[in-house]
This record gives structure tokens, sequence and C-alpha cells, in this order.
């Protein structure tokens, strides 16, 4: 019988951030603090005016944008932090109306290879990684870019995020 072999890399903690206006909001970006620690790298906010999907719950004027935070996590530990963000976007919900979220928080984590986001929704490209929990890799790293894989949201796919996900792998690369 073979031997189990022991692997545990740590992959860097980033969060892609859906808010209303193209300035960082400084309340999330405190609450974020005090769930994950200190924020390492805070991108640029894009507009994210493609779809409307958000609109109805959210509002006009969405923003998306990229940070990185000081914390590595182990990947299998993902699911962990996905209910944190959850638990954090119920937080800052309207109190009167818990459906409307201010802000929308896509938890996930970069390795050298992949910027991988966890859902709490199956999907055909969607792999189980337990606890109610799928993984979807967005986006793979090669010849010195991030590519969107064929299923990713169509921001992804446009990928303004690239300078900021690149400066992330960096610093994340001399970090390890």
């Amino acid at each position: 019988m073979a031997k189990k072999q022991q692997f545990s890399e740590e992959a860097q903690l980033l969060a892609f951030i859906l808010q209303q206006g193209p300035e960082w909001n400084t309340d999330v970006l405190a609450k974020l603090e005090a769930v994950w620690g200190p924020i390492r790298y805070k991108g640029k906010l894009f507009p994210f005016d493609k779809t409307p999907y958000y609109v109805p719950e959210m509002g006009e004027n969405l923003y998306r944008g990229v940070l990185s935070f000081e914390k590595t996590i182990a990947p299998e530990t993902i699911a962990v932090e996905k209910a944190r963000s959850n638990a954090l976007e119920l937080e800052l919900a309207e109190s009167a109306n818990p459906d409307h979220r201010k802000v929308n928080v896509d938890i996930g984590y970069m390795d050298l290879d992949k910027v991988v986001l966890p859902s709490y929704k199956r999907g055909p490209f969607k792999l189980y990684a337990g606890e109610g929990v799928w993984l979807d890799m967005l986006l793979t790293y090669a010849k010195g870019e991030f590519h969107p894989t064929a299923w990713a949201f169509e921001d992804f796919k446009r990928n303004p995020y690239q300078h900021d996900l690149q400066l992330i792998r960096e610093r994340y690369k001399k970090k390890k």
C-alpha cells in the first residue's frame, strides 16, 4: 500500500468586492479587515455594467474590484472563508431588508496557477469541495497573464483586474 503524501501549500486569500460607487467603501474595508486581517493590496474599482443581475438587489452604479489580504490559507479551508464572507454580507445588508445586500463579497484564493472562487451554487464546471461548497476556477495563469476560463463570468472574461491580479501574484510569489 502506497503511503499517503502530505501536501500543504498556502494560497493567497483574496476577495472580489461588488459595491455601489467608484471609491472603496471605508466601512466595508474595515469590516473585511476585522474578519480576515490587514489588507495587503487594494486594486482599482471597475464599472460592473455588463449585466443588470445585481441591480434589483443592490441598485445602480455598481463597481467591482479585487483586493488581497496579508493572510494566506490552505486551499482546502476555503469553505470556512466562504461561510465568513456570507455572514459578513448579511451583517452589512440593510437591516430593514436583509435580502438587499450593500456589498457582495466573493472571497477566493490565488495560487501561482489560478484564481478560484467558492460558491454555494453547483454548476457543470464546478468541483465539489464539501460542506455545500463548489469551486469555480475562473482564471488560469500562463505566459505572464491571467486567462479566463470558457465559463467565467463576463467581467472575468474582459478581466479589467489583470494588472491588479498580476501585482497580487507577484507579492504572493515573493512571500512564499
